[in-house]
């Protein structure tokens, strides 16, 4: 049973760094190619766990071999348009100013049917209001309404709208998430913010479910058996070292942010 744990832990360890190398792409995003390499590298990988005759090294191996076909066909498709269409297939158009290609959709071994389900998915129930629809490489349709479809935005409006800020989880479950604090450039004002959330929330550190922070004080969060509650906080600015006292590393940094405008 040793054995067969530590079989499965080097493993497991192996195909998520592979996985990890090849991207981040979820499997309906995926090419052709770059699905059948998934699909091999999890049939390679149950090979060696379970079976303690097959040596370890005969599974580790065909996985790091995978993962370089991966990478060379990669490679190539980046490269090559010719060769990326050959590989991955190409964007076809499967409606035309507003007409389905019936040819296309054969070629595709689509049904009229399998298109307008895969319309509704995406809110659109009339097909008389798509221009234009493609089927990208991945499968997925991508859809360009007529004009008169097309949704109200604030601009047609004339709404003027602040920006939207990205906001950052720095409290999940009570425990304060400190690299967060670092990317809003405020690690150094952890204990005064997280007093002024406490205060707002009226709660204490434990009983916080999440918080999420903007890096211009806008906060988003939610104690035990309350709802989600929003409200603005004023963030410390970054201390800035004494000029006086500068190091040469320091004072170019310091003219480049002037330079920006940035105080």
């Amino acid at each position: 049973m040793t054995n067969i744990i530590l079989r499965v832990i080097i493993i497991y360890l192996i195909v998520i760094f592979l996985m990890r190398l090849m991207g981040k792409r979820q499997i309906g995003e995926m090419e052709p190619f770059e699905l059948v390499i998934t699909l091999i590298i999890a049939d390679l990988a149950t090979i060696p766990m379970a079976e303690q005759t097959i040596p370890i090294w005969y599974g580790i191996v065909p996985l790091f071999a995978i993962a370089i076909v991966h990478f060379i066909i990669s490679f190539i498709t980046n490269k090559s348009t010719v060769m990326r269409d050959i590989i991955s297939g190409k964007p076809v158009i499967v409606v035309d100013q507003g007409k389905i290609d019936l040819k296309e959709l054969k070629n595709l071994n689509m049904s009229c049917e399998e298109l307008t389900e895969q319309l509704r998915n995406l809110d659109y129930f009339d097909i008389g209001d798509i221009n234009y629809a493609i089927v990208e490489r991945s499968g997925k349709i991508t859809v360009i309404p007529k004009t008169d479809s097309l949704p109200t935005t604030r601009e047609d409006l004339k709404i003027k709208t602040a920006e939207t800020d990205i906001f950052y989880c720095i409290v999940e479950n009570g425990k304060i998430i400190k690299r967060n604090f670092k990317e809003l450039n405020i690690g150094h004002k952890i204990e005064g913010i997280m007093h002024d959330i406490i205060h707002n929330m009226l709660c204490t550190r434990e009983e916080l479910i999440f918080a999420h922070l903007s890096s211009s004080g806008d906060i988003y969060a939610q104690k035990k058996g309350g709802s989600i509650e929003s409200f603005k906080i004023k963030l410390p600015q970054e201390p800035q070292p004494d000029e006086n006292e500068l190091s040469p590393l320091d004072e170019s940094r310091l003219a480049n942010k002037k330079l920006r405008g940035v105080k």
